[in-house]
């Protein structure tokens, strides 16, 4: 059986997939305002006792080297989908997949 997190990426923090303890299915961007906010990844985990690595983009910080056992683990992408598209609300408040 697999597992799956949820992770994303604004424009203060980059949180790294290029992991090979990792593969990402699939991408959405989320808009609010016409502005993009937010990218959310949905990744297979191929290793349990791998870490997520998150890195400061607009602002200084440390990379921060996260377990992935702190992650909420889900056990179908579909599952992740329902929780992110729960954001797309209306025209001002819009999800898109991108990969």
């Amino acid at each position: 059986m697999s597992e799956y997190i949820m992770v994303s990426t604004t424009e203060r923090y980059k949180t790294v997939t290029e992991n090979p303890d990792l593969e990402v299915v699939s991408a959405y961007e989320y808009y609010f305002f016409g502005k993009k906010k937010t990218t959310f990844s949905i990744c297979k985990i191929k290793n349990p006792i791998t870490r997520i690595v998150i890195q400061g983009v607009s602002e200084v910080f440390p990379d921060n080297s996260i377990p992935i056992k702190v992650f909420p683990k889900f056990e179908t992408t579909t599952e992740i989908e329902k929780e992110i598209y729960e954001l797309d609300l209306d025209n001002d408040s819009k999800i898109v997949k991108v990969h």
